[in-house]
């Protein structure tokens, strides 16, 4: 990284027509990555996919609440707060399982996608900078950039663009 800010610097500072036609460009990785349009809608697709997991946590969260109240219940026997509480402790355990599977399995899945999006935004990145000509995009260790070396809602513009020819063939 050190090397690459060196020479950017060595460019900037650099006199005559060679530095004049240099095209230097800025993105926002970070922030094209949360706003791509292929983020919102693998966000979407999983949301969809693990839906129903949740859900059914939910009603597993739901039987458990209806057990606590009814073992709150003073007028039950001790046969059967025991068996209730048996129910509750193996419905509690179940749920724990599964909501701990549901978690690891949407953390596996979100970083599947997230590799992915990150890989589309990078050759975005890439196809922008050798349609418009320029020499050079940077992105991390940028203390500043000027709005005019900004790319970064151009790239954004353009990863639309492609979700929306996707989604029209």
């Amino acid at each position: 990284m050190t090397a690459r800010f060196a020479i950017i610097i060595l460019l900037l500072m650099m006199s005559g027509t060679a530095a004049a036609q240099i095209k230097i460009g800025f993105v926002d990785i970070p922030f094209l990555i949360d706003e791509a349009p292929q983020a919102q809608a693998a966000s979407n697709r999983l949301e969809s996919e693990f839906a129903p997991r949740q859900d059914l946590i939910k009603e597993q969260k739901a039987e458990l609440e209806i057990l606590r109240n009814e073992l709150e219940d003073d007028a039950l026997g001790t046969t059967q707060r025991a068996s209730k509480e048996r129910e509750y402790r193996k419905i509690e355990r179940r749920m724990k399982r599964d909501e701990q599977e549901f978690r690891e399995e949407l953390n596996i899945q979100k970083n599947q996608e997230f590799k992915k999006v990150r890989v589309y935004v990078l050759d975005a990145i890439a196809t922008f900078a050798k349609r418009h000509n320029y020499d050079m995009i940077i992105s991390d260790g940028v203390l500043f950039a000027n709005k005019t070396v900004d790319v970064t809602d151009k790239v954004l513009f353009e990863l639309q663009q492609a979700l929306d020819e996707q989604q029209n063939n």
